[in-house]
């Protein structure tokens, strides 16, 4: 439950509502520098300094690769360029993880009782398969295992 954790411990000190949702607000209270660019999404320290690499592209784009990028931010302190592969693709998925439920944070679900797929992607303005993604999460979530 590592990121779960760590994502609802940042929506309880960062988000409030949808609005709050966005690249601009939350990189201030990340304390984290917006590098825009046209090459690649990344994140990287230097100097005790958090910076955000952002492709120009769509904006919902943007908005899960900050979303993916503030997963290294909060989960990874290693330079991929240095790590085995096989580490790599790990860190890659608990940051793709870590977008989605920074995106679609349980807690605001909860709130607004969003629960089917469509109704979150109409709530947090994402695709339906993003949406429905986070709803099998929730699901997988609240399973008891049964041992025989």
């Amino acid at each position: 439950m590592r990121i779960e954790e760590k994502v609802n411990e940042i929506v309880d000190v960062c988000i409030v509502d949808r609005l709050d949702l966005n690249i601009a607000h939350l990189s201030y209270m990340f304390s984290a520098h917006i590098l825009y660019n046209h090459i690649e999404n990344s994140y990287m320290s230097t100097r005790g300094i958090d910076v955000i690499a952002l492709k120009l592209d769509e904006p919902h784009k943007m908005w899960k690769a900050f979303c993916h990028e503030a997963g290294h931010m909060f989960l990874h302190c290693t330079d991929q360029r240095h790590m085995p592969r096989t580490f790599n693709r790990m860190q890659e998925a608990e940051a793709e993880k870590f977008s989605i439920l920074l995106m679609m944070p349980e807690k605001l679900i909860m709130k607004h009782e969003l629960y089917d797929a469509q109704q979150v992607a109409n709530y947090f303005d994402v695709p339906f398969g993003l949406a429905l993604q986070r709803i099998e999460m929730l699901i997988e979530q609240t399973r008891i295992v049964t041992y025989n």
